[in-house]
């Protein structure tokens, strides 16, 4: 089972309001934590009681607490960055490598789509002129259908191939890497990551757009005490502070890499229901997060979805 952890942030229909009785999705009206029982410990952030249950079987908290369940959603997210010519010299003053990027990172989309072996997946374009990662492919992994280290395997032999250097004269760093969602804000109404088909195509708007970090934490750094204030090192708080309520936050997810060896890897991935209605809503907030200094964030649009 997946435990969400109900919060009023102020931002909540009934803002003020104590509710200590357990409520349905269906009737949310107050933004909340969803956070994974297993990781409650780790990623309830600090300063937050850790809910407990009395005799009677009742949490005892200030919060009100509800369990939901567990989606058995995996996540693997295809970071790439910006092809490079192998000669430069050579390259042709018409070439364009953005475009050529693009439109292997989309064949790559729809195989995945086709072959039915995740159950959603997006293919995000950045918005900016430059970037270190212009584009990233985000996928949902049903655990149940498909045994996502074979998923893994099978997408990064397809994303060499497709961008072997050799045959497209151009290379470029490709990190992929599987992630489980440790804690997540949602505003209501609530939308969950679905373990259905087309969860992304159903969800995005035109207006849709996302803010994502990147961070890289070296192997042994990522302890308990790190981890509880995620909503401050990963710029969370400030992204659910500050984003102005026109650009319709839906939610804000962390993402922690499930490998056992070797730098943890973090992505917020922050989506908005109207963000790209008015970019100047962002504007203000993508140069804030990066003069902390701290990993890699960038705004971007979804160009293809199922």
């Amino acid at each position: 089972m997946q435990q969400g952890v109900l919060m009023n942030f102020g931002g909540g229909a009934n803002s003020g309001v104590t509710r200590a009785e357990p409520i349905s999705l269906a009737t949310l009206d107050r933004d909340c934590f969803i956070i994974p029982v297993h990781s409650v410990d780790r990623f309830l952030p600090a300063g937050i009681p850790l809910p407990a249950l009395s005799a009677d079987g009742k949490a005892t908290s200030p919060l009100s607490v509800l369990e939901v369940s567990d989606p058995k959603l995996c996540i693997l997210v295809h970071l790439m960055s910006p092809l490079e010519a192998i000669d430069p010299v050579m390259e042709s003053p018409l070439a364009h490598p953005l475009l050529k990027q693009r439109s292997i990172a989309a064949e790559l989309l729809t195989e995945v789509q086709q072959a039915n072996t995740a159950v959603g997946g997006m293919l995000l374009a950045n918005m900016e002129k430059s970037s270190e990662f212009p584009f990233i492919s985000y996928y949902l992994i049903n655990t149940l259908q498909t045994d996502p280290s074979n998923f893994y395997a099978g997408l990064r032999v397809s994303s060499l191939s497709k961008f072997e250097p050799k045959a497209l004269k151009y290379t470029a760093a490709h990190t992929l890497d599987l992630y489980s969602e440790v804690a997540a804000i949602c505003r209501p109404p609530l939308v969950l990551p679905s373990n259905e088909a087309g969860s992304f195509k159903k969800s995005q708007t035109a207006a849709t757009g996302y803010i994502i970090s990147v961070f890289k934490v070296f192997e042994g750094d990522d302890g308990e005490r790190f981890e509880k204030n995620w909503l401050y090192w990963t710029g969370a708080r400030m992204l659910y502070r500050y984003l102005p309520r026109a650009a319709g936050l839906r939610r804000i997810a962390l993402h922690k890499s499930t490998s056992q060896k070797g730098d943890k890897m973090y992505l917020l991935v922050c989506e908005c229901a109207d963000l790209l209605k008015d970019i100047s809503l962002a504007a203000f907030l993508i140069p804030a997060l990066r003069a902390r200094l701290c990993g890699y964030t960038g705004l971007y649009r979804p160009i293809q979805a199922f």
